[in-house]
């Protein structure tokens, strides 16, 4: 149902409509730049599977809480009545401020220089901001989910008929069960409201020759929760530190991961956010859940087993099996990082 953008304005006071387009960024989402007499805003319309009031209304406190320490978020408008969050026709909508910018450039070594510094500030921005509509969503990555996704691909696959696959797959479970006994020694870890979604296409760069390197907004908060914080910063390494153009050709991630951005990334971010000891333990342990994880969700979610089942399962086993090697050479990059920055932050996980 096509979105009616002259109803959902007079809810507003941002002026007459002007022009619309819609935005091709996101997947979920009905996206829109509008403009108006007063200026451009970005009007979001919710997917019917993100239709949650409380959970939206945390994400716009953790928005304001943002801006007002001095991050570069956008500006949720309010409506007429004072709400952030606009009910419509059973539909949820809301529009913020439109950042104009320069998308990120992954040829330029001081964009990504600034991501990593960036998501270290939203860490120290974020901390002690802990709403329960967003600390009850559940653990992003475990063994257990883990476990759960390769026993849902046996089944769709029909792995056990097929000696090679089956074979793959119980070194798949020996890497999940290595995992859980990682995972339980991890401790009790600093946690936060991650961002949920950093990456380059929610990164916004200041135009201009002198100021180009500067972010100057970070958009879409809609997959925030309470988690770890070594998730996201697990999460970015894998993104930004991964091989372009990609190497594998059955998953969603490009390959494994290189060292010098590796190192680059995680040096870089640590200058702003030092790590905790167990956070340094336990962040391998998450770069190789996460690969494994979302691989083989990924492959299920697709239906039945494919003709290049071996070679897809083959990679995912390759992901795993890399950052069970590397996973001393990540700790000691990361020790290192506190070599020159002490830690001096809570390790509180509550409120």
């Amino acid at each position: 149902m096509p979105i009616h953008l002259d109803r959902v304005l007079s809810h507003y006071d941002i002026g007459e409509l002007c022009g619309a387009h819609p935005v091709e960024k996101g997947f979920v989402n009905e996206n829109w730049r509008i403009e108006t007499s007063l200026g451009a805003y970005f009007l979001k319309r919710y997917h019917p599977s993100l239709c949650h009031p409380e959970i939206v209304r945390a994400q716009h406190a953790r928005i304001a809480h943002l801006k007002g320490a001095g991050f570069p978020a956008p500006i949720i408008m309010p409506t007429t009545d004072g709400d952030t969050l606009l009910a419509l026709d059973g539909e949820l909508c809301e529009i913020q401020t439109y950042i104009e910018g320069a998308s990120y450039d992954h040829e330029q070594p001081a964009h990504f220089n600034e991501a990593a510094r960036t998501l270290g500030r939203y860490h120290t921005c974020v901390e002690g901001f802990a709403p329960p509509a967003l600390q009850n969503l559940g653990e992003l990555y475990s063994p257990a989910v883990l476990h759960a996704n390769l026993a849902a691909l046996t089944d769709a696959w029909e792995i056990e008929r097929d000696p090679d696959l089956a074979q793959t797959a119980r070194q798949l479970a020996a890497q999940a069960d290595d995992l859980a006994t990682r995972f339980a020694a991890h401790g009790a870890l600093p946690r936060l409201v991650i961002h949920g979604d950093y990456y380059a296409d929610n990164l916004i760069f200041e135009h201009g020759r002198d100021s180009a390197h500067r972010i100057v907004g970070v958009v879409d908060y809609d997959k925030a929760r309470w988690q770890p914080r070594v998730v996201e910063l697990a999460e970015a390494l894998i993104y930004f530190a991964s091989p372009r153009p990609g190497r594998l050709k059955h998953l969603v991630y490009p390959g494994t991961l290189e060292w010098e951005p590796f190192k680059r990334f995680l040096h870089t971010y640590a200058s702003v956010v030092p790590l905790a000891e167990n956070e340094i333990r336990a962040l391998p342990d998450y770069v190789r859940c996460i690969w494994l994880q979302m691989s083989l969700q990924r492959l299920w979610e697709k239906g039945p087993c494919p003709l290049e089942a071996p070679e897809a399962l083959q990679e995912a086993l390759t992901l795993g099996d890399w950052a069970k090697a590397g996973r001393q050479q990540m700790v000691e990059i990361a020790q290192s990082t506190n070599s020159y920055h002490p830690v001096t932050f809570s390790l509180e996980t509550g409120i």
